[in-house]
């Protein structure tokens, strides 16, 4: 499945100027909405347009034979997950966030013929979501899901990288078209219910039939539909380095087709079609655009029959509502957007390459084996660092809400890309200062900010910072971070240190201390979500540093203990308290003099340090809390004698 920068260039151009006489009508493009419509969906007769004005913390409905604007819902976040049915009716969903920190998200229909709104699916945690059926609308959650009419005709779903096929009796069958993917998304039925068309992160776009046996692999493109049997609609993916730009495209199953529908500039993302007509959004000014093709459109289906319903699942996915949570390892790959910093390291005598892909992946699978072991349940956005798994924004974030977390967390480091050296960990909300877009995550980013700068391991030259994204960056108002807009979740951006301050980045090439640093945003996480104190284990983590030889490092902005030399290779021994030893722990070579002792049990514990080169040894007692962190740093001095076990 992997294909070379070159050929995938290649593909694009064949693509684009091979393509065929199809295309968009001459003279049919319309704008819809002038400015902020993001999400747009188009009725099957062409009278209603749907969508965000507000990147999806509200919804709205247009009527554009009349221009009527009409607003549906202004809170709990319906705009991001919102269809128009085959009978003009609006299934949307909402969230809640609530005292323990789990969300719970409710099913909606509103009618625009009565203006009427009203749940038809009731609060439940996990994953709810609105899917097109043949004759109508599935609201779809773990434990229960409602069906517009008692028979609605065979629809599909993905949960992680499965897919769920559901026939028109209402039994589902489970299905992996394509292994090693970090998630399947935007899964969807051909109109005569013979294929299904899905999206696998950092795989590529498929379309498989109902046994799985993939029909059609067409590349890389996001947020695919079906036009006709025939044809699909879908945009670039324009966060992996192999394209360029945000286009609309359109995309023929058999391959003979593939070519750019909107403008070279647009930015165009967010495709719908439906009745003949394709909608989309202009990425920063939001408006809505509207063409059609001088292709056939699928003739409209018929309402189902028998009245809505709502059903339990069968078997549920989550059977307690646990704490959900998605991490997001930061950037993917060693490639253009990853930073790159070659390292001298004494201890090692060589050149060592630091990528911050390497220490967030590091994190984030120790964070997500913390988290699992302390009883939540977890989804990763990669578990490789390979270019694929760089995946596009819009892949993080709708991966993200598949997997029904509560909470969004992205971990990165920082870099100040100048010769100042500072040294704290910064948190990144989507919002302004102070004023979370998404409920919780200024409290989430706090938590986790205050365990992070308890960190004794590090040298920190400021105090932890929680920042709007909005406030913080001046690149455009209201743009901020991309993995955080359009994304619901209370989360934000950890930027867990600066790596360009070298005595850190020579700790980031420590996996214990990457681990640490995990290990401390759980305990913050825990906070979070009350449960703080519930896992019974602790941790030990400390650093072994000469007290009278200095760093003699060309970069002289060092502060307090970072100026003294870590000492490499010394043994550390560990008893209980009552005497048995519980482990042996050398430190590394690579210059940062890290120890990092995982899952005690809550005790008094003798540390016994000894550095054999100068058989120098040295003795103190800690103690351990079930889930915290104790901090003991050493230091040895060449001047003292060596002492006797």
């Amino acid at each position: 499945m992997k294909k070379s920068f070159i050929s995938f260039l290649l593909l694009v151009c064949l693509c684009a100027f091979g393509s065929g006489a199809v295309g968009v009508k001459h003279g049919s493009a319309r704008m819809l909405v002038d400015s902020c419509g993001f999400f747009p969906q188009i009725s099957v007769d062409g009278q209603w347009l749907l969508y965000s004005p507000t990147e999806g913390t509200s919804l709205s409905l247009k009527n554009l034979m009349t221009g009527e604007v009409r607003t549906v819902a202004t809170a709990g976040y319906p705009g991001f997950d919102a269809i128009i049915g085959i009978d003009n009716k609006v299934y949307y969903v909402t969230q809640q966030r609530k005292k323990n920190g789990l969300v719970y998200r409710t099913g909606h229909c509103y009618d625009p013929a009565t203006g009427k709104d009203k749940v038809v699916l009731k609060a439940q945690h996990g994953r709810v979501q609105p899917l097109q059926a043949p004759h109508g609308v599935v609201i779809n959650g773990e434990r229960q899901v409602y069906r517009s009419a008692s028979r609605v005709g065979a629809y599909c779903y993905t949960r992680g990288d499965m897919l769920y096929l559901v026939d028109e009796t209402g039994t589902t069958r489970a299905i992996q078209p394509v292994r090693d993917s970090n998630g399947y998304l935007w899964a969807s039925m051909s109109p005569d219910g013979t294929r299904v068309l899905f999206e696998a992160a950092s795989r590529g776009l498929f379309v498989c039939d109902l046994n799985g046996e993939i029909v059609a692999d067409l590349g890389e493109f996001l947020m695919p539909c079906w036009y006709n049997n025939d044809y699909i609609i879908a945009m670039s993916n324009a966060g992996n380095i192999r394209t360029s730009g945000s286009r609309i495209w359109l995309i023929s199953v058999d391959g003979e087709v593939c070519k750019p529908i909107s403008g070279r500039d647009e930015r165009a993302v967010q495709p719908m079609t439906a009745g003949g007509k394709v909608v989309y959004s202009l990425l920063y000014s939001g408006e809505v655009r509207q063409l059609e093709l001088d292709i056939a459109p699928v003739a409209p289906m018929a309402i189902g029959v028998g009245k809505s319903k709502t059903e339990k699942v069968k078997n549920p996915v989550s059977r307690k509502d646990v704490p959900r949570v998605y991490i997001n390892p930061g950037h993917g790959g060693h490639d253009s957007d990853d930073r790159h910093v070659p390292t001298w390291v004494i201890g090692a005598q060589d050149t060592l390459h630091y990528y911050e892909s390497n220490s967030n992946l590091t994190k984030g699978l120790a964070l997500q084996e913390i988290l699992n072991n302390k009883g939540y349940e977890t989804a990763i956005s990669r578990k490789t660092n390979y270019t694929e798994d760089d995946l596009d924004l819009y892949e993080i974030v709708a991966l993200a809400a598949n997997s029904g977390s509560d909470i969004f967390f992205s971990i990165h480091s920082n870099a100040t890309g100048i010769d100042k050296r500072i040294n704290f960990p910064l948190g990144l909300y989507r919002g302004w200062d102070g004023k979370p877009a998404v409920e919780g995550s200024l409290k989430l980013s706090d938590l986790v900010m205050k365990y992070a700068i308890k960190n004794e391991l590090a040298v920190w030259t400021h105090k932890e910072r929680s920042r709007g994204d909005w406030s913080f960056y001046d690149w455009g108002y209201k743009v901020g971070l991309g993995v955080l807009r359009f994304n619901k979740l209370p989360g934000f951006l950890s930027e867990g240190s600066f790596h360009d301050y070298l005595p850190e980045r020579e700790r980031l090439l420590s996996n214990n201390y990457c681990w640490l640093e995990a290990w401390n945003q759980s305990l913050g996480i825990d906070e979070y979500f009350g449960r703080k104190g519930k896992f019974q284990n602790g941790v030990i983590a400390g650093t072994v540093r000469w007290s009278d030889i200095y760093r003699e490092d060309e970069d002289k902005q060092v502060f307090d203990d970072d100026k003294l030399m870590p000492i490499n290779g010394a043994v550390l021994r560990v008893y209980n308290g009552r005497g048995a030893l519980n482990r042996v722990y050398t430190v590394d070579n690579l210059d940062n003099g890290v120890f990092v002792l995982t899952n005690l049990p809550p005790d008094k514990y003798k540390l016994e340090l000894y550095y054999g080169q100068d058989d120098l040894y040295m003795t103190t007692k800690v103690k351990v809390k079930k889930n915290q962190t104790s901090y003991k740093n050493f230091k040895l001095s060449k001047k003292q004698k060596p002492m006797k076990k």
